[in-house]
């Protein structure tokens, strides 16, 4: 079945890209939603930039949406409407646990016509990150809260090593309250690597975020 990826340029997405495509799916787009300008995603603050390079590196088109939080639904459901009608089928999403989350998602995908795929759904979040890390994936910490977590992780790479530490700070492993987000850099469906680098700190409320300002693209 041809499908598209909710896609934010982090680690579920992408986790849920590589269940996919082993389940025997064909993804045929990256979907991103994108603020009304266009300049930010809206769950990871990742430039259009950025996000093209990923999807580059993947060799899956990016397709995006520019959408308040308001018109973020109307927008969604545009985009399904276009994918719909070049033959997409289903959508991918990376959700793990998170009740409301599952039930907008296949909600809006069957008022569409989509089949939802939840390849993570269940899982324990411990399971997801060591999936991630073991089949080599690389994703560094962009944001977090810095009620939960030091400002000092903001750029670290994902390892058994920052597992421990998050399990010291009693957060979930995969942050899916809010306590941090991930931009994927590498792994085994890149064809291309990417090298962040320059960044800037950014703060607001009581929330972190490393904007990156600069990135190469290599080849593997």
């Amino acid at each position: 079945m041809k499908v598209f990826v909710s896609f934010s340029g982090g680690k579920e997405s992408t986790l849920a890209l590589f269940q996919a495509m082993r389940m025997g799916l064909e993804p045929q787009f990256l979907l991103t939603m994108f603020d009304t300008k266009g300049k930010r995603t809206r769950g990871h603050g990742l430039s259009m930039t950025f996000l093209e390079a990923q999807a580059d590196a993947l060799g899956i088109p990016l397709l995006y949406g520019k959408a308040s939080w308001n018109t973020y639904e109307e927008v969604f459901k545009g985009l399904l409407k276009g994918l719909r009608a070049q033959g997409i089928e289903g959508g991918v999403f990376g959700d793990i646990y998170l009740d409301e989350h599952r039930q907008w998602v296949e909600r809006v995908c069957s008022q569409a016509g989509f089949r939802a795929f939840l390849p993570l759904w269940g899982w324990a979040p411990e399971r997801v990150y060591r999936e991630f890390v073991s089949n080599g994936f690389k994703a560094v910490i962009v944001e977090l809260c810095r009620k939960r977590l030091p400002e000092s992780l903001l750029g670290r790479l994902l390892d058994e090593e920052t597992l421990g530490l998050f399990a010291n700070y009693g957060v979930d492993p995969c942050g899916e309250k809010g306590e941090y987000h991930t931009v994927v850099i590498d792994g085994p469906i890149f064809g291309k690597r990417i090298e962040i680098t320059g960044t800037r700190l950014r703060r607001r409320g009581g929330r972190s975020r490393l904007e990156i300002i600069d990135f190469i693209v290599r080849a593997k």
